[in-house]
């Protein structure tokens, strides 16, 4: 189904109809293997412990998640340039079921031959550049991805430690006229590293900075006012999946859901309509407190006035790949 048809109908079920759980992003890990260990990310992300799945079974994921609701499909990790046929993968999902997205650290971004045929399979190169991915220095030569025809979205997780950093990282984003996403660190159980920053000094930051530097940032009001519970929606709502590198959906997220059921063997709109989904969803209704953080940027989207505001920004970004 064509990409832009089912964001059409996304907006419909979600905006029109009500639907808290219609999931429109799918964070597709196609590894667990990394090349770095950062303390901020939850250790079974990087050290191989959720495996990697063949070619063909990657494949089939991405054909049982084509006629569903996924309109932004993004590779992910560990690092999804570790593996040999990334290029391959990239280039089978981009067929306009979705805008696809690949997410790196940068590890294979030196590679000319590489970066040569990357623009041809992906929408927008999400590229994680910050202190805990020893890349920092990367974010000065960003313009050189315009050569290759990249749209380049800057992907950093800012930490209590690194915070007053930010708008050294935004101000050189904006000055290329790329986009930047702040992410949060979150604490997985049993981290010993507690790097989450304070909610309170976030807000105050990001919206200083959304205010001075506009489209630059990629998070929305939504989102932000969110973290101190301003203008904050009604009931949280989920427009987002993991996947897994075996196939297996955690949900609604990695962090408080249960395995659903596995893309290689089923198509996801028949996963989302089995009981076991409904029950977690009514206990995501029921004890939102519990999920708010990692749902924070999608359910922001329940106004309308921030969703429109946020597709103004990608649409420019869409078609003219400047902020």
């Amino acid at each position: 189904m064509n990409r832009d048809i089912k964001a059409f109908r996304w907006f419909i079920r979600t905006q029109v109809l009500k639907d808290p759980f219609n999931p429109a992003y799918a964070t597709f890990k196609v590894t667990s293997r990394c090349n770095l260990h950062c303390s901020f990310c939850n250790p079974s992300y990087y050290n191989g412990e959720l495996g990697e799945s063949s070619t063909e079974k990657v494949k089939k994921m991405i054909d049982n998640m084509r006629d569903s609701s996924i309109v932004v499909l993004s590779f992910e990790g560990g690092e999804p340039t570790i593996r040999q046929d990334i290029l391959e993968l990239l280039e089978y999902a981009h067929d306009g079921s979705f805008y696809v997205m690949l997410t790196t650290n940068g590890y294979r971004l030196n590679d000319e031959s590489f970066l040569s045929k990357l623009a041809d399979r992906i929408d927008f190169l999400h590229y994680s550049i910050d202190e805990y991915h020893w890349n920092a220095k990367a974010i000065d030569n960003l313009q050189r991805f315009r050569d290759y025809g990249l749209k380049v979205n800057v992907q950093t997780v800012v930490t209590r430690y690194n915070l007053h950093k930010l708008e050294e990282k935004v101000r050189k984003v904006h000055e290329c006229q790329y986009k930047i996403v702040i992410l949060p660190a979150i604490d997985y159980p049993g981290s010993k590293v507690k790097l989450e920053p304070d909610p309170n000094e976030l807000y105050k930051v990001l919206s200083e900075l959304k205010r001075k530097y506009g489209p630059t940032i990629n998070n929305t009001w939504g989102f932000i006012n969110a973290l101190v519970g301003k203008s904050a929606p009604t009931r949280v709502v989920s427009y987002a999946i993991t996947v897994y590198p075996n196939g297996e959906i955690p949900y609604p997220d990695d962090i408080n859901g249960k395995i659903v059921g596995n893309l290689v063997e089923e198509k996801l709109q028949d996963i989302l309509k089995k009981q076991i989904v409904k029950e977690l969803q009514k206990d995501m209704l029921n004890n939102q407190a519990k999920f708010e953080y990692l749902h924070l940027q999608t359910y922001s989207f329940n106004s309308i006035k921030d969703l429109a505001s946020y597709v103004n920004e990608m649409l420019k970004w869409r078609f003219l790949g400047r902020a």
